[in-house]
């Protein structure tokens, strides 16, 4: 018999008494347990089998009352050094530590590695890192996903991914940006993982980046993973990742979902500004994403943090397809709750003008006629970004250098819009907000 299978007995053995200690949080790992049961009576092939068997048992080690058990047990069966090595002890309390929770820098091939610390409420996938999260809703769950950005022959914004016309047809780390790994922690796990990986950076602050519609698990990482190497970011990066169908034909379903998700967002940004001993937190929202974090910031004044909390830093709204109406309405009831407020809009941003076919009314990320100016909120016109005949795609915020440079001197280095250089007044005294040097 396998050691892999012997392990999974042992386990089964064990579940009466998991079932004891765990209480409610059991059936979820009994489940699982079950389907890992069903594939190895099925001859699935033992690699995998062993590394879906792994990473539960990372989990059960992050689970304080089954702690000793499984220590015994791992002890008993000569558990892999790599998983015993994962556990520290904090107070009392158990946390699996994944190894990629410092970001690294490979000095032969240039490619930084970066730990993206997620919350997410996607229901899971499988155990393949770009499929580990799906676009169904689950519960809200943590973890570390581990994403390589190359630095050298990729363009800064440029998301890299293999090409079919390059003859590429498999993930290259020299070339792309890839999501290497998915680690999934226990709350408390993740807030020990982060508050540690927090006290080494040379930078306390957190950067939290909220995706928007039509988006998987995967490229979320990606963008955010991304974001980390090219604003030069010193902190922690986040990555909030609600549920998206990830299909252009469910719009309204990613609309309802939105919605949905804002409760879980708003323990997210609670948890960051509150539980790991952040200096700032700091928003990056894009798209329908921006739904979320608007309707949390209207309820931000009312909440109850403890002392000691950590503040709002820089909050951007990347162009936010809110309706316009509704995003003024909200900003007087924002306003002032972070260092500075930011909204970046363009004329010809194709994806907007189609949301606002769908709706009757302007999106808050429209520039021209619609442009959304408000107290309390500095509004950027991107329309000059980009004079190609193609435009302005809608993710511009995390590909058009002019963009990410002013991001940087935005969160970096703190500056109002009148201290960078790319920026020049426009408006009039009523109506003021800036645009890009031609």
């Amino acid at each position: 018999m396998s050691d892999t299978l012997r392990l999974l007995l042992a386990l089964l053995e064990l579940g009466p008494r998991l079932k004891d200690l765990l209480g409610d949080k059991w059936p979820p790992y009994a489940e699982e347990l079950q389907e890992l049961a069903r594939r190895a009576g099925e001859g699935e092939d033992p690699g995998k089998l062993r590394q879906s068997l792994d990473l539960l048992l990372v989990r059960l080690l992050a689970e304080p009352p089954a702690v000793e058990l499984i220590e015994r047990l791992m002890e008993d069966m000569a558990a892999p050094v790599a998983i015993k090595e994962t556990v520290t002890r904090r107070g009392g309390v158990s946390s699996v530590v994944p190894d990629i929770v410092q970001p690294h820098t490979d000095q032969a091939t240039g490619v930084v590695t970066i730990p993206v610390f997620y919350g997410t409420d996607r229901a899971r996938g499988d155990d393949a890192p770009a499929t580990y999260f799906g676009g169904a809703r689950g519960t809200l769950s943590f973890g570390v996903a581990e994403v390589s950005v190359p630095t050298r022959g990729r363009d800064l914004g440029e998301l890299t991914g293999p090409s079919w016309w390059r003859l590429e047809f498999s993930p290259n780390p020299a070339k792309h940006v890839i999501v290497k790994s998915v680690g999934p922690l226990s709350r408390d796990a993740f807030v020990v993982s982060l508050k540690d990986s927090l006290a080494a950076a040379d930078l306390h602050d957190v950067l939290i980046f909220v995706h928007g519609y039509n988006v998987t698990f995967e490229d979320a990482a990606r963008r955010a993973g991304q974001l980390a190497v090219d604003l030069k970011f010193a902190g922690r990066t986040l990555l909030y990742s609600w549920a998206s169908a990830a299909d252009t034909k469910k719009y309204t379903v990613d609309e309802s979902t939105i919605d949905w998700s804002r409760d879980h967002f708003e323990a997210f940004l609670q948890l960051a500004l509150c539980e790991v001993g952040t200096g700032k937190v700091h928003v990056i929202a894009h798209s329908m994403g921006n739904r979320a974090v608007i309707n949390t910031l209207e309820r931000v004044k009312s909440w109850q943090l403890p002392a000691g909390a950590a503040k709002l830093g820089q909050i951007i709204f990347a162009a936010p397809d809110i309706d316009r109406d509704r995003f003024v309405q909200l900003a007087a009831k924002f306003k002032g709750c972070a260092a500075r407020l930011t909204l970046y809009a363009s004329s010809r941003d194709v994806a907007l003008l189609a949301s606002k076919f769908v709706h009757g009314y302007p999106r808050a990320g429209e520039a021209g006629e619609a442009l959304t100016v408000v107290d309390g909120v500095d509004t950027i016109d991107a329309s000059l970004v980009d004079t190609s005949l193609v435009g302005l795609r809608h993710s511009y915020f995390g590909e058009k250098r002019s963009i990410l440079n002013d991001m940087f001197n935005l969160i970096a280095q703190q500056l109002a819009p009148d201290q960078r250089f790319d920026l020049q007044v426009a408006g009039d005294a009523v109506r003021k907000y800036w645009s890009y040097r031609p």
